[in-house]
């Protein structure tokens, strides 16, 4: 029957994978995976098709649910089930759902090894899906800065907000950063609610959760588009999907640069050397005594500004408004 998981690898974009029909054998049974292969479908039209009776497949739907690997829309007020749209979104709710206590670390190896070596390659081709948000506080005064380019614009659009575990450290496991760090809105939030794998917070909550990441020197981060944005991560480079796969894997569009720079005022500089640490992209050096920004590996994230103890480092604009695509971020769910 291995070749059931197999078959599951492909009809998620990934029949030539070591890891996939592996990590779903450690995660579903033979039965489980013969449901997923059958959809997507309403449990009547899916009972029918493999000839089950309705209510042991509602079942098998409801749980295959609650482990992260489907979601369903109501379609004339049926639940009709489908496969979560891609492996990145499948991972990311398998593992931060309630059942990702009893993997092992086989499992989350798997899931590890399998990102860095068949997933993040397709980031070295341009059109990353997610891009720096920066630091709004340290943006140079009088700049006009975009709704969808600060968290607090972000978060005032939002009718739901949630928090959950950042799927990308609990995979990795690479550093003790706050887990609890994943904002996620809207119908993102609420699936991740419905399934237990969150918490609704206020955006008072949310604010303060942001403020807390960007102290422990995390990186916030957003889908890559002007509307329809379902989540604010925040994120480390050791641990991240794109920060990482920047960075260590050099894959080089796996995340796109804020439209701001960091400038340091050298007049004001106390040469404390803080902002060299702070850092994440290695764009910080110190050339006689005093910072001095790369700007080429410059990222526009304001780790570095944030907490200068003298104000010393401000964001300035050096991209337009075009720099962020005017679209709708591709829903969350879109295998209907």
């Amino acid at each position: 029957m291995e070749d059931i998981y197999h078959r599951l690898s492909e009809a998620y974009g990934f029949p030539e994978s070591k890891y996939l029909s592996k990590i779903f054998q450690k995660c579903l049974t033979e039965q489980e995976a013969l449901l997923l292969l059958a959809l997507p479908g309403t449990p009547e039209e899916i009972a029918e098709k493999l000839r089950m009776n309705v209510p042991g497949v509602q079942s098998i739907l409801a749980e295959l649910f609650n482990k992260g690997f489907s979601f369903y829309d109501l379609v004339e007020g049926k639940r009709r089930y489908a496969l979560m749209s891609n492996w990145v979104e499948m991972r990311d709710a398998l593992v931060v759902g309630k059942q990702v206590d009893q993997f092992g670390k086989e499992t989350l190896d798997l899931l590890a090894a399998m990102y860095d070596e068949e997933v993040s390659p397709a980031y070295d081709a341009e059109g990353s899906e997610f891009r720096v948000i920066p630091v709004h506080e340290k943006i140079e005064p009088g700049t006009e800065v975009l709704s969808y380019e600060q968290v607090s614009g972000i978060l005032e659009k939002a009718e739901t907000i949630a928090v959950m575990r950042c799927p990308c450290r609990t995979v990795s496991r690479r550093c003790n950063n706050p887990l609890e760090t994943c904002i996620t809105f809207d119908r993102a939030a609420k699936y991740m609610l419905e399934r237990g794998a969150a918490r609704e917070i206020t955006r008072e909550e949310a604010l303060s959760i942001l403020n807390m990441c960007e102290e422990a020197g995390l990186v916030h981060m957003t889908s890559n588009a002007s509307h329809g944005l379902s989540a604010i991560c925040n994120c480390c480079t050791c641990c991240c999907d794109y920060l990482r796969a920047q960075i260590t894997l050099g894959r080089k569009h796996a995340a796109v640069k804020s439209r701001y720079r960091a400038v340091v005022d050298q007049a004001l500089c106390d040469e404390c050397g803080l902002c060299i640490d702070r850092c994440k992209f290695d764009a910080m050096k110190m050339v006689n005594s005093k910072p001095v920004v790369d700007e080429e590996k410059c990222f526009g994230c304001g780790l570095c500004a944030s907490q200068c103890p003298v104000n010393a480092i401000n964001l300035v604009q050096i991209r337009g408004p075009e720099h962020i695509p005017t679209r709708e971020v591709e829903p969350l769910f879109s295998s209907i």
